[in-house]
């Protein structure tokens, strides 16, 4: 084999070459453009102190140096070494570092001090120098390292993005303590925002909160010194305020409740300013007005957002300041008063508190419109104005004021004074819509037109001031309980209505103290003299001196009385009915008076109507005279003696219904009188009219008799029998034979004739029988009426 020749051949020279090889091979390392090589020294070294795990270069252990990129000479079988990745910290990120050896740190520090070590990338210089295990101040920006891992841990977080509608709250875990009395905040130093760590620590930052917070922007800031917290920043709307609570500054002085105002601090804005200014820690005077806010959020705390204090057209609004001097007066109800323009309308609480204001009820009053008042300085009561109508006025006592002069006399009970003094003010509210302080004063709203009140249980009047007053009971002198409605009216001049308060305080103690006691019992004290049924009779009496007594009354508390008047007066059920019986019979009278009247027309109707009826027969009469002129005389007399005997009995007739009519009307006159014997009268009544009837008529024939004489009047009633057909005196056909036509048989024949005409034009019925309608007759019929 040539290989194996060769090297026999030169075995001496191989033997040598291949150790040497080997150690050439472990002589050299070569690192990559983005490596690092890591060694550790295995033989020939010192030994490393207790407490250290990373050796320096004369040290054995793991080396605290590595090499960069390149082709290295080591000693051979001295080191071990490892490759490693370039330490890469991209964009918008940092490297937060801990050294994983090196001295210890010191007591009550918990961050390493800072090494000058080329950032880490030099562990010999770190080492060398001192360096302390632990965190690190220094932070790694963006880039490529060469970090030995064996000596450092490197953590990569994100770089702190504040946005623009973020703040950025700062806590520092690390730091000298805050030595200012009562602070919970570490004071600002320089240190670029918190991104110098170091600078922070030497210029004395205090661990802990920082007043100091992170307007947006990037920052690279070490979060392990560092905690960051994003919070949004503080919007108030439009209409509303921000109540703020600080969390740091001086204590409040005892005896007050608010921060005071500190200038300087920009709403705010500058908590070192505020802190430096005297500022206090608690709730403050100040608020944040509508806007956008930049404000440490843990410093400055808004408690709450609360809308602007709203008074509409028709309000007021009543103020209670809170914070203040206290009211030392006891006699004082409100605080001294401070014009509006001192403190803004109570919006300048810095300004009322520096003009000496007091807390508690003020005496000015807002009117209409938006207000930006801290509720914790001021509450705002929301009143309406105070509305006086037409026909009204209002009269106002004054519980605070100058103590005025008394303007009135002995007869008021109460001081009454010129207005805006302490008292019952002398000129009244006029109509219209007055913006006051009730809570310092009070209205009476007094009517100044003319008043009606009903004492009745159903009525009352609009301004319901009646609407307690029920209706009068009396009792009268012949012990009836008589119901009475009794309506007063009465005007209340306006110069008189501070008086009429002044003496019985309201106009409704005015009715309930004064006019219904005194009207009550005068009615009550008249009645106990008056029988029940006199109320009527004596009505106006009654209520002359009930005006009178009422009139007198009122005067004297000086109010005008214009008229007392009896509305009403119930009378027993018992009692009533008597009377309306009475009525009753009374009116009935007058109609069978009326009644009777009328009978009496409708007799002479009939009389005419009879008359009437009468005229036929006389012109028939007169007819029957022109055609045969004996017969004419009879019938015309005959005819006369009917007329007559009609019109007689016509006027019986009348005199009958008039006697009747009079009957009846005596007969429901006793009825009316006494209904228990009703029933007895009326039978005797109708005894009355029957007689009466037959009295009347007994009178009619005595009266024809006197007139026509007894034949005649036979004769007629003869003849009305015959007339009506109740009496038959001659049968249904009448033949009537006679003797010669010449001599006496030829009278008796016209004679018969002329009588049976009479008949027919009396009876109305045909007596002669034609001899055809004779033979027509059954044979037994007609020999039968030839034999009559």
């Amino acid at each position: 084999m040539p290989i194996l020749d060769f090297i026999v051949q030169n075995i001496v020279y191989v033997l040598w070459g291949v150790p040497l090889l080997v150690v050439i091979y472990n002589s050299i390392t070569i690192a990559g453009g983005d490596e690092i090589v890591t060694l550790e020294r295995r033989w020939f070294g010192r030994q490393m102190p207790d407490g250290r795990t990373v050796a320096l270069s004369s040290e054995v252990g793991v080396q605290a140096r590595v090499l960069g990129p390149g082709f290295h000479f080591l000693i051979p079988f001295i080191f071990r070494t490892s490759k490693h990745r370039f330490l890469v910290i991209p964009s918008n990120q940092v490297g937060v570092v801990r050294a994983i050896t090196g001295a210890p740190i010191p007591s009550g520090n918990y961050m390493a001090k800072s090494i000058e070590c080329d950032l880490f990338q030099d562990g010999e210089a770190f080492l060398r120098n001192g360096g302390e295990k632990g965190p690190q101040l220094a932070i790694l920006p963006e880039g490529e390292y060469k970090i030995n891992p064996a000596l450092f841990e490197v953590e990569i977080v994100d770089a702190i993005m504040i946005d623009d509608n973020e703040v950025g709250y700062v806590e520092a875990i690390a730091g000298q303590p805050v030595t200012r009395a009562g602070g919970n905040f570490g004071s600002p130093v320089a240190c670029d925002s918190f991104q110098d760590a170091q600078a922070f620590i030497n210029n004395g930052g205090q661990k802990g909160p920082q007043i100091a917070f992170l307007t947006p922007g990037f920052y690279r800031i070490n979060t392990i010194l560092f905690r960051i917290e994003k919070r949004p920043i503080t919007e108030i709307k439009g209409g509303q305020i921000g109540l703020v609570e600080a969390t740091d500054g001086a204590r409040i002085p005892e005896g007050r409740l608010l921060a005071l105002k500190v200038p300087g601090h920009n709403s705010f804005y500058d908590g070192e300013a505020f802190i430096n200014n005297g500022g206090e820690k608690g709730r403050q005077l100040d608020v944040l007005m509508p806007g956008r806010y930049r404000i440490n959020p843990a410093l400055f705390k808004v408690i709450s957002v609360v809308d602007w204090t709203n008074i509409e057209a028709d309000q007021v609004g009543i103020v209670t300041i809170l914070e203040g001097k206290p009211i030392v007066d006891s006699s004082k109800i409100a605080a001294e008063e401070l014009p509006l323009g001192t403190h803004n309308n109570f919006q300048d609480p810095a300004a009322f508190l520096a003009s000496g204001g007091q807390k508690g009820l003020q005496i000015p009053v807002l009117r209409a419109g938006n207000y930006a008042i801290n509720p914790w300085f001021a509450s705002v009561e929301k009143a309406p104005m105070i509305r006086v109508d037409i026909g009204f006025c209002g009269v106002v006592t004054s519980y605070v004021g100058p103590d005025g002069a008394d303007l009135t006399d002995d007869a008021v009970n109460a001081k009454i004074v010129a207005n805006g003094n302490k008292g019952i003010w002398a000129d009244p509210l006029q109509p219209g819509k007055h913006p006051l302080n009730t809570k310092i004063l009070k209205v009476d709203i007094v009517p100044t037109t003319q008043i009606l009140l009903n004492w009745a249980d159903t009525r009352s009047s609009a301004h319901e001031l009646d609407s307690n007053l029920k209706t009068i009971t009396l009792r009268t002198a012949d012990a009836f309980n008589v119901n009475m409605d009794v309506s007063v009216i009465i005007h209340i001049p306006m110069k008189n209505a501070p008086k009429v308060i002044a003496n019985l305080g309201s106009v409704k103690n005015m009715i309930s103290q004064v006019l219904e006691p005194a009207i009550s019992s005068h009615f009550r004290n008249a009645s106990q003299y008056i029988k029940a049924l006199d109320l009527y009779t004596e009505r106006k009496q009654l209520q002359e001196k009930a005006k009178t007594h009422i009139d007198g009354v009122l005067r004297v508390h000086h109010i005008d009385s214009k008229d007392t008047l009896i509305a009403d007066v119930v009378l027993p059920a018992e009692l009533t009915k008597t009377v309306t019986d009475r009525q009753i019979a009374e009116q009935e009278k007058k109609t069978y008076a009326t009644q009777k009247e009328a009978q009496d027309e409708r007799r002479a109707l009939e009389n005419a109507t009879a008359q009437a009826a009468m005229q036929p027969k006389v012109v028939e009469s007169e007819r029957n005279v022109e055609i045969q002129k004996n017969l004419a005389e009879g019938k015309v007399k005959e005819a006369e003696g009917s007329k007559v005997a009609a019109i007689l009995q016509a006027t019986g007739e009348s005199e009958a219904i008039k006697l009747r009519a009079a009957a009846q009307a005596e007969a429901t006159k006793v009825t009316a009188e006494a209904q228990s014997e009703a029933t007895a009268k009326i039978g005797n009544a109708e005894a009355e009219v029957i007689l009466a009837k037959g009295q009347s008529t007994a009178e009619a024939y005595r009266l024809e008799v006197d007139a026509m004489g007894k034949d005649v009047f036979g004769q007629i009633r003869v003849v009305e029998k015959i007339a009506t057909g109740t009496l038959k005196l001659i049968p249904e056909n009448l033949v009537i034979g006679g003797g010669g036509a010449g001599g006496a048989g030829g009278n008796d024949l016209m004679n018969g004739f002329f009588g049976i005409s009479l008949l027919e034009k009396l009876t109305g019925r045909s007596f002669t029988v034609k001899p055809e309608e004779l033979e027509a007759k059954s044979p037994t019929a007609a020999s039968a009426e030839r034999k009559s």
